[in-house]
């Protein structure tokens, strides 16, 4: 057999095998400017309709024995030629067993210009003078691909914000343990120190009757002081009332807590038939109304307060409106910052998970107005 007839062969029974489109090249010189080129010897019915019936290359014939340059001019992606030229260049044809390819082969994928999609393609030169390019049309794969990346890099930065949001709970549960224990602390276990040493020092001295009745009375007055102080104390973490009797009825107390140890005048109302909610959205919306009662009384420079809920058929709507001082020109961020910080902002992220929404609304010098909207079927759940 001599050489021609094997190179033959090679081609056939490359050409044969292969279903996806697929063209074979002759390694040309002197047709143009360029070193080597490649002209087109054969092409498969499947390369001709993807790929040149669109250009308006109707029959094979029209295409053979023409420039590949000439063909696809205007091509904008230029690695593909660069490709098989660099695969032409070559002046050797092993076939690697080891790896199961032409040792002159190469690999490119990309969008071409003139024929809208992503494609790979495969270059190799099974006998020195020739290139053989096989395609295939990967533009489903690459879109859902290229959508998966998306999804990856949304999924990513979704972890992102959890770890913040867990970092931002973390300190703000440790911000309330510290509130607990600083108060405990200060304020009720200094308290019940001064009341050890007074009657310690009542029961060792050898005062008369009278002025022993006198410190008796002051101790007891000091006593009682301190049940208030820690039934406040108590109250403002978690209110018996709120279980007992239901949110209105703790916010009430609330209030009236703040007419009275603060002097703001501060109102509650409802709308509407207090419904039976879910523990965890009245607690929450327990919390909310105290933190944003807590930066009236530090902050706001208020003289009245007006509370109010608002229950419906399928939301409650909880409001906090205050005369004091408003914020100042800022972003919504900005505001929820100026609040007492960690605990306000823990409590928000809470709610987005329950559906709830969170609106501010504050003019400088005429005061803020606090809406907090949660619906009363949780998701996921159905009413009783």
């Amino acid at each position: 057999m001599d050489e021609e007839n094997r190179k033959k062969q090679i081609l056939d029974a490359i050409f044969s095998s292969i279903f996806d489109p697929v063209a074979i090249y002759r390694v040309v010189r002197g047709r143009s400017d360029k070193p080597i080129d490649l002209e087109y010897e054969r092409i498969n019915d499947a390369y001709l309709n993807y790929y040149l019936t669109r250009k308006g290359f109707i029959k094979r014939d029209d295409v053979i024995g023409r420039l590949y340059t000439e063909v696809w001019a205007g091509e904008e992606n230029s690695g593909w030629e660069e490709l098989m030229l660099r695969v032409a260049s070559a002046d050797c044809a092993n076939f690697n067993e080891s790896i199961n390819r032409y040792e002159n082969s190469g690999y490119f994928e990309g969008q071409s210009s003139m024929s809208p999609g992503y494609y790979q393609m495969f270059a190799f030169s099974p006998i020195i003078g020739h290139v053989v390019s096989i395609f295939r049309d990967m533009s489903d794969l690459h879109i859902a691909t290229k959508d998966l990346s998306i999804k990856e890099k949304e999924l990513i930065k979704s972890r992102e914000g959890l770890r913040k949001l867990t970092t931002s709970l973390t300190l703000a549960e440790e911000k309330t343990r510290r509130y607990i224990a600083t108060t405990l602390h200060d304020t009720l276990g200094y308290s019940m120190v001064s009341l050890f040493h007074a009657i310690k020092e009542l029961k060792s001295s050898d005062l008369s009757l009278s002025e022993k009745e006198k410190k008796l009375d002051r101790i007891t007055s000091d006593m009682e002081k301190l049940i208030d102080d820690t039934r406040a104390f108590t109250f403002s973490i978690s209110p018996p009332l709120l279980y007992e009797l239901g949110l209105d009825a703790a916010l009430a107390s609330r209030c009236e807590s703040i007419r009275n140890t603060t002097g703001i005048d501060c109102l509650f109302c409802t709308h509407g038939n207090e419904r039976k909610i879910p523990e965890d959205t009245k607690v929450l919306l327990y919390q909310m109304a105290h933190e944003l009662l807590v930066n009236v009384t530090k902050h706001a420079n208020a003289s009245k307060v007006l509370v109010q809920t608002r229950w419906g058929a399928k939301k409650i709507q909880l409001l906090v409106e205050d005369d004091g001082i408003g914020f100042t020109n800022c972003t919504f961020e900005q505001k929820i910052k100026e609040f007492s910080g960690m605990g306000l902002f823990s409590i928000r992220e809470r709610l987005k998970t329950m559906g709830g929404k969170f609106d501010i609304v504050s003019v400088q010098g005429k005061g803020t107005t606090v809406s907090i909207l949660v619906p009363i079927e949780q998701r996921g759940q159905k009413s009783d």
